[in-house]
Formats: C-alpha cells, sequence, structure tokens
C-alpha cells in the first residue's frame, strides 16, 4: 500500500502521544490532546493509557504545592475582561454568526445539528435549521484515540443578499453508504422562508459532496469576503501530505468559489464526475492562483493541517491551523500561498515521516518551488514540562467597544488538560510586520476561563467566545453543558 494512503503517525504518532500523556501524568496535570486536532493525537489505535515501553504512567503527585513554587505562565499577562453569559443549555456551540438583514439576530451553530436565534439575550426555543436526521451520530462509534469528535454541523455563512434572496450555505457531516469511507463533508445552499425566521431542510441543494475516510481533520469554517465570494476551510483527512497535493481531492486548503456562478443543475462535485470541462453547481473565481495551472480550480490557498476555525477582519483571511506534533499555528491567508504542511509546523521543521517536529533539516520551499509562508504566530503544546495548550481556535480582530482589546486579535486554545474545562483566550497585536506578540486575557470576574473554547464570534462589533463546561473525560457531546459568552469591559 502506498504510504501516502495510510496516516504516517499511525504508529509513530502512538508512542508519541503516549509519551507527552507520560510527561502530563508527570506533572499533574492528568491528560490532554497531546497537541493535534479537536480529536485528540492523529493516528495511533493502541491504549493511550500506556507509556512507549508498555506500562502504565506514573502517578501524578501530590498538587497541593506551595503558590510561590508555581511555574511563570507561558504568556504574558494581558488586558482585563468580563464575561457576560448570552446563551446556555447547548451540548457544543460551534459557531456564532449574524446576517446582513437588518435584525440584531445572532445565529448560533451546536455541533450536534442545529442553529439557534439568540435575539436580546435569549435562545429561541425552537431553531432556525434542525438537520440532525442528516448528520452522522456524532460522538458516537469513534475510535479509541479521537478524544473528541469534529464531526457535525461544522459552518454557516449567510449570503451577502440574504435580505432579498433568503440563502444560506451551510457545511456539516453525512453519513456515507460506502464502507471505505467515514462519512461525507457536505457543503449545502438552503433557503429560508421569505420572512426569514425558520429554513426548511426540503430547500437544501447540494454543492459539495467529498469523500473523508476518517473521522477527524475537515474543519469546516465558511465565509464570505468583502468580494462576495464564499471561502472555505478544509483540513488534510488525517493524510498529510493532502497538505500539499492540490491536484488530487479537495483537502488541506483553503477553497473559494462563486456561488452565484455554475449551473443549478449540475451535480455536487466530489461525487467523482470527471470536471474537466464538466459543470459545476457553482462557479470559479478566474483571478483563483491554479485556473489556467496544475491544480484544483477552487483552491485559494493551500499546506494547511486542520484549519478549524477562520475569520475576515476586513479585508485580512486570519486561520487558526491546529499541530500535530508540538506547535500551534495562525495565519493570514493571501491567495496562492503554500503554508507548508506537513514540511513546516509553525516556524520550526517537520517530518511527515515520523510526525515530529524540529530545527533541523529544513525546507524552505515547496517541490513546485514556492515559498512556504511563515504564521504570523505560534505557540508550543508544552513548555517546561507544563501544558500551554493544545488545538488553536480561530478569531478574529475586535473592532468593538471593549477598549482593553481594541484592535486585538482575539483567539483561543481549545484546552490544557483533559479532566477539567481549561481553555485559553488569548489577544495578539496584529499591527506589527512580523511575529504578533501574544497575551493571555485576563478575567474580572473569574480566576480563569471556566469553558474548553471551540469558536468565537463578532456581532455588531461585539465579540463572543463559545465553549463547553464539560471536560473532555466527561464525554461532553453527550451534556447540554454549551455556553456563549460576550466578552464585555471590566
Amino acid at each position: 500500500m502506498d504510504s501516502r494512503d495510510v496516516p504516517v503517525d499511525d504508529e509513530v504518532g502512538s508512542r508519541t502521544r503516549r509519551s507527552l500523556l507520560r510527561t502530563i501524568a508527570v506533572t499533574g496535570v492528568a491528560g490532554a490532546l497531546a497537541g493535534c486536532s479537536l480529536a485528540g493525537r492523529s493516528g495511533g489505535s493502541g491504549d493511550d493509557t500506556e507509556t512507549p515501553d508498555g506500562t502504565a504512567p506514573p502517578d501524578a503527585p501530590a498538587t497541593d504545592v506551595p503558590a510561590t513554587d508555581a511555574p511563570e505562565p507561558y504568556f504574558e499577562p494581558g488586558p482585563t475582561v468580563r464575561l457576560e453569559e448570552v446563551a446556555t443549555g447547548l451540548v457544543s456551540p460551534s459557531a456564532l454568526v449574524t446576517a446582513d438583514d437588518g435584525t440584531d439576530r445572532r445565529f448560533v451553530l451546536d455541533q450536534v445539528g442545529t442553529v439557534h436565534v439568540i435575539e436580546g439575550d435569549d435562545l429561541r426555543a425552537e431553531p432556525f435549521l434542525d438537520l440532525t436526521d442528516r448528520l452522522v451520530a456524532v460522538g458516537e462509534g469513534l475510535p479509541n484515540w479521537v478524544s473528541y469528535d469534529e464531526r457535525g454541523l461544522l459552518g454557516i455563512a449567510f449570503h451577502p443578499a440574504f435580505a432579498e434572496n433568503r440563502r444560506l450555505y451551510v457545511r456539516y457531516s453525512a453519513p456515507s453508504d460506502d464502507e471505505e469511507l467515514d462519512h461525507r463533508e457536505r457543503l449545502s445552499e438552503f433557503t429560508a422562508d421569505d420572512d426569514g425566521e425558520r429554513v426548511d431542510p426540503g430547500t437544501e441543494r447540494v454543492l459539495m459532496d467529498l469523500p473523508w475516510a476518517r473521522p477527524i481533520h475537515q474543519a469546516g469554517t465558511i465565509e464570505f469576503g468583502l468580494d462576495g465570494y464564499l471561502y472555505g476551510a478544509l483540513g488534510d483527512g488525517l493524510n498529510p501530505f493532502n497538505g500539499q497535493d492540490i491536484t488530487g481531492e479537495l483537502k488541506g486548503g483553503i477553497f473559494r468559489i462563486d456561488v452565484d456562478g455554475g449551473s443549478p443543475d449540475a451535480l455536487p462535485v466530489g461525487r467523482g464526475e470527471d470536471l474537466d470541462g464538466g459543470e459545476r453547481p457553482y462557479g470559479i473565481p478566474q483571478d483563483n492562483p491554479l485556473v489556467g495551472a496544475e491544480g484544483r480550480d477552487e483552491y485559494y490557498a493551500w499546506g494547511l493541517r486542520n484549519p478549524w476555525k477562520m475569520a475576515f477582519s476586513g479585508d485580512r483571511l486570519i486561520v487558526g491551523d491546529v499541530g500535530q506534533a508540538e506547535w500551534e499555528e495562525v495565519n493570514v491567508i493571501e491567495r496562492g500561498a503554500n503554508y507548508g504542511w506537513p514540511l513546516r509546523e509553525g516556524l520550526h521543521c517537520h517530518d511527515p515521516q515520523t510526525g515530529t517536529s524540529s530545527d533541523e533539516g529544513c525546507v524552505d520551499e515547496s517541490e513546485r518551488g514556492e515559498a512556504l509562508v511563515d504564521p504570523v504566530l505560534e505557540f508550543p503544546h508544552f513548555a517546561d514540562d507544563r501544558a500551554v495548550g493544545f488545538a488553536v481556535i480561530g478569531g478574529h480582530v475586535h473592532t468593538g467597544s471593549v477598549s482593553a482589546v481594541a484592535d486585538s486579535y482575539l483567539f483561543g486554545a481549545f484546552t490544557s488538560s483533559f479532566e477539567e474545562p481549561a481553555g485559553r483566550l488569548l489577544a495578539a497585536d496584529p499591527s506589527g510586520s512580523g511575529q504578533w506578540p501574544v497575551q493571555e486575557i485576563q478575567f474580572a470576574d473569574r480566576d480563569r476561563l471556566d469553558i474548553q473554547v471551540l469558536s468565537l464570534g463578532v456581532a455588531d462589533g461585539d465579540s463572543y467566545v463559545l465553549g463547553t463546561r464539560a471536560a473532555l473525560a466527561e464525554d461532553p457531546l453527550s451534556q447540554t453543558d454549551g455556553v456563549v459568552y460576550r466578552i464585555a469591559s471590566a
């Protein structure tokens, strides 16, 4: 079998994860995502409670260490804000967006299949859209190396002319009747009723229906740019080489399409049809970088691993790309740029055959001669044997009224612990030309952030952070511990 058909970290990565888990146990933090995606360490089906030599990890030491002996925080303490609870009772809130329709509605996705409306500070009882019966069984039937199911209802974007045409677009994970696949990743168009209050699932028109062999690394965010085109994030599907394959299946990059073009009767892309000269259910912007060149016309940028969350801030598209071995990164996306995965991880060299990162054996360009673009910031999974954070959650530049974080890029780290909700909310200064300096946001109303961070959102200048109060060890997708916070002045 070709090695590109198998996740290269199935064996080596399993040993790496066990080493990390042992390190966590030794330092008193009992388990974590070990620096992969939201699904835990990619690859490896062995028992992750064992160490590399097959023995059980040592017991964690007592945690009643005097405060004066506590290690210095990795991130410099940053501005102080308050968190106002806006909505609860969700399972896994995966996005918060608005529609340009003259209302003050905020739409919240719940990963398990529903879209809810927040008006004022109340969550409507009836969902705006319910796709529960079209999704895979989120949280069920997963291999034992998956700590958090990444599948489900993953992205939503309202057409710029939604007030007139009532069209919206959704990314979700659908079941597959092919035993060789885990599921299919679907991008669909829906139409709301005339007053824009509800969406009938029967209005669905599928634009993309992509085969997905494994249950993670599909990303899912979609968003319209100022140019009117729809941008979407696709992970590498747990095959790292997909980040550099621009000719095969759409994986490991950002696509850009024209939802107002194409043939409305064309089959969805991804069902195996030959697209050379064929019809698509969407158009291709003619300035997409691979139009007329080798590669898929849909690509806008590539070389990404698992761009779980992205957002436009003005005309800048900023993406958080979840790391594998040691580093998390944030990238500013430019047309035709290659962001290095799996040849680079953050600012560091990466060996895709071993799944390890170092500062040796670096390459600066792809096999096609493209320069590999550095991220604007990175942070490690561990520093001095303490957990920093696992799985970066991309955010946005705050332009609202909270002066403490004015013009800061707000983003998150999903978690730093397996046994308690321990995400981080971070702020970076995006004004310089080099690496963006990062600080950790402090809270006036609590000692720390009490959720695993799943997403950030923005509406009418206000910034929101979404997550779950359930720890990974508590099977969070079976609980309604999801919460939406609004960031407010201290």
